[in-house]
């Protein structure tokens, strides 16, 4: 079975449990590490002839236009992860539009590829902000990867689908695939992300195979910062009241090379068997309600 590898493309001070000491227009004076770290993801992939999608956080791409064209030129998908790293259900339906259309133009602009791919910050699509499949509809994506089913402070629709499923509405169609979850002890776990570096490989692993049981392909996902130990240290709180942020960085590297091997992987669009750069949003017969 093959498998969805994801990278959402941050750098290590963008993440939102830095939102409160970091804002935005701050950003750069900040250490940009993002390049060298795309670098060594960008290596592992070609080291396990691995192709994947690169959910690229578009200020990140006007300030280093090579960052984007690098990624394509390596022959991975180009997907959006907005442009500022700002939650859905806190900026509101038109300021998500005028943050996700301008990064999905500027991508577009800067690689010659179609954009059809979609994640939010902090998989921050959630009952409150449902709206946000709306306009991605209506500017012509053709999967979301936001929704999270699991229940979390920051995140996640504990009774959303854990596989792909559409969304449906006035004859557009497109399909949300959430980043793979298993149960465990009565929880749903993700796979991926601080899931794959703080726990042990053995999770990873074991969730998987059950997926692949299941006779569902897996979404993993990861930060280049995720690979840089050495990244600057800061003191924050989290959103949470706590952050995982800079828990067994050092494992991060082995892991991924261990399941690049283990396991087969391809873009999310090859998974779901689109094909980027060619042709429109996919029409259906009008239902006028989301499939959920």
């Amino acid at each position: 079975m093959t498998h969805a590898f994801s990278i959402d493309v941050e750098d290590w001070y963008q993440v939102s449990d830095f939102e409160e000491i970091v804002e935005f227009p701050a950003w750069r004076w900040y250490e940009s590490r993002v390049i060298g770290n795309t670098e060594r993801v960008l290596g592992l992939l070609a080291e396990a002839r691995v192709k994947a999608t690169f959910f690229i956080l578009s200020w990140n791409a006007e300030r280093h236009p090579a960052l984007p064209r690098m990624i394509a030129a390596a022959g991975h998908e180009i997907a959006s992860h907005g442009y500022a790293h700002r939650l859905a259900y806190e900026i509101g339906r038109d300021q998500f539009r005028a943050d996700v259309e301008r990064s999905k133009k500027l991508l577009e602009d800067l690689t010659g590829h179609e954009v059809i791919g979609y994640r939010a910050p902090s998989f921050s699509i959630t009952a409150r902000s449902l709206w946000a499949l709306d306009v991605l509809l209506d500017l012509g994506f053709r999967y979301d990867s936001s929704i999270l089913p699991v229940r979390d402070q920051l995140y996640g629709i504990p009774n959303a689908h854990r596989f792909p499923f559409p969304v449906n509405r006035a004859g557009l169609s497109l399909t949300e695939f959430p980043v793979s979850t298993v149960p465990v002890a009565g929880r749903t776990l993700a796979l991926g992300g601080a899931y794959l570096r703080v726990l042990p490989y053995a999770y990873t692993r074991w969730g998987m195979r059950r997926l692949e049981a299941e006779g569902q392909p897996a979404l993993i996902y990861l930060h280049p910062w995720e690979l840089d130990p050495a990244h600057p240290r800061l003191r924050v709180r989290g959103k949470r009241g706590f952050s995982t942020h800079y828990l067994r960085l050092r494992s991060t590297e082995g892991k991924v090379r261990r399941l690049l091997a283990d396991f087969a992987f391809a873009p999310i669009a090859n998974v779901l068997g689109f094909e980027p750069g060619r042709g429109e949003t996919r029409r259906i017969a009008a239902s006028g309600e989301r499939s959920r």
